[in-house]
């Protein structure tokens, strides 16, 4: 081939673009409708939101046997009592309580913005009792997501 042919043969456009327009149009419509029925088919499903709210610990007590706690709900979502769990954990010798917000803490249905919530008598998960806590923390967990809704750390009083 001699040197002008090479540069024609190069210079040349027709054919190769219009193909590989074609692939590609039709690799992004498959791709599309893939995704659109993962969503449809429920192969891809959006995660459960965690409510944010504003949670302190308004009182924790010690009255030499039992570790009493008080919580508030400062502000933010109001919390649905069947998803909600809350783990004590005490910090000095890392023993845990896990209750459900409607059976130990006493929370008909919501868990609302202002509200005090209070769980007395907590024994640890082997059904052992806590020992002399110094500080305890609490977290507020929901199920749903597995997200945490509030952590709070707070100091013991004995009475």
């Amino acid at each position: 081939m001699s040197r002008r042919g090479i540069l024609d043969w190069i210079l040349n456009e027709d054919g190769v673009s219009p193909v590989i327009g074609e692939i590609l149009m039709v690799a992004i419509v498959v791709l599309m409708a893939a995704v659109v029925a993962a969503f449809v088919f429920g192969v891809v499903t959006m995660p459960t939101p965690t409510p944010q709210a504003s949670l302190a610990v308004d009182d924790a007590t010690w009255d030499g046997e039992n570790l009493n706690v008080t919580l508030l709900h400062e502000s933010g979502s109001s919390l649905d009592s069947e998803v909600i769990e809350v783990v004590v954990t005490n910090l000095d010798d890392k023993n845990q309580v896990n209750t459900s917000l409607l059976s130990s803490w006493s929370v008909e249905e919501d868990w609302s913005p202002g509200e005090r919530i209070s769980q007395n008598n907590m024994t640890i998960d082997d059904g052992g009792e806590f020992s002399e806590p110094g500080e305890i923390e609490v977290r507020v967990v929901h199920e749903p997501s597995g997200g945490t809704v509030s952590v709070i750390t707070a100091s013991v009083t004995e009475i």
